[in-house]
């Protein structure tokens, strides 16, 4: 949007956002989007409903909403709760078979424009961390071969953070690297800045050249089966995976 007509247009939503407009009227009355409408009016107190007391709104919304809402929650963690006791406990093969898939959805990947062979992962899930963690354990990796370094904005606790993560992996605090601190920026809304905020783990091997190509292996042996991931694997062949996935799919009707 030009300054200009920004410059011309904000005032104007302030405003209307005082006098009590919402952000979907502000929106189609200045022809902006919502998501426009947020960030000018983000420093903007939301104004009172006429005729209605906020607390006075807020216990009507509750009484009539929050027993459904606990029922369904109700029935979330039900759904969730029977397909985590269908899953058990992973073998080792399935744990290989899953941190290798975890890792090529998540992990950083060689590129044929950039060539390198090198295990890197780093993510904010605590769960993630564990089962990645695990695996490299069962493949064979000795914690020597670890380089752990925390990810973090710099106004969160980096000590307790620290200390979190150390706990969750079983790795001395000390053993991590110097921490990534990421600069704070005023003008970004952040939404993560809050008690359970802890950043993000990075879980580098050295010397692991071999170990991409293994996972490289499994997963694409996984996903697609010993045929259609040989092809792609020798020849980088989307081609040659399609055509054996077809045989494969017309062999079994």
């Amino acid at each position: 949007m030009p300054g200009e007509v920004r410059d011309k247009l904000k005032p104007k939503a302030i405003e209307l956002r005082r006098r009590g407009w919402t952000y979907r009227e502000i929106a189609g009355s200045l022809d902006i989007s919502i998501s426009t409408c947020s960030l000018w009016l983000r420093d903007v107190p939301a104004p009172p409903r006429p005729g209605h007391e906020q607390e006075r709104v807020a216990a009507m919304w509750k009484a009539r909403w929050e027993p459904l809402h606990i029922a369904r929650e109700a029935e979330r963690q039900k759904v969730k709760l029977t397909a985590c006791r269908e899953a058990g406990e992973l073998s080792e093969r399935e744990t290989l078979l899953a941190g290798a898939l975890v890792y090529w959805c998540e992990g950083e990947k060689d590129k044929i424009y950039r060539r390198r062979e090198r295990v890197s992962f780093i993510n904010s899930d605590p769960a993630l961390i564990v089962l990645f963690h695990r695996f490299l354990q069962v493949a064979g990796v000795s914690p020597e071969q670890l380089r752990i370094r925390l990810h973090i904005h710099e106004t969160a606790d980096i000590a307790e953070a620290t200390e979190w993560w150390s706990k969750l992996i079983e790795v001395p605090p000390d053993e991590f690297q110097k921490p990534v601190i990421k600069r704070h920026d005023p003008k970004t809304n952040r939404k993560n800045l809050v008690d359970g905020y802890r950043g993000c783990l990075h879980i580098t091997v050295t010397k692991s050249a071999e170990l991409y190509q293994r996972i490289e292996g499994w997963a694409y042996g996984a996903m697609l089966g010993p045929g259609a991931a040989e092809a792609r694997l020798l020849a980088r062949s989307d081609q040659g995976m399609k055509e054996i996935v077809g045989r494969r799919c017309a062999s079994a009707e």
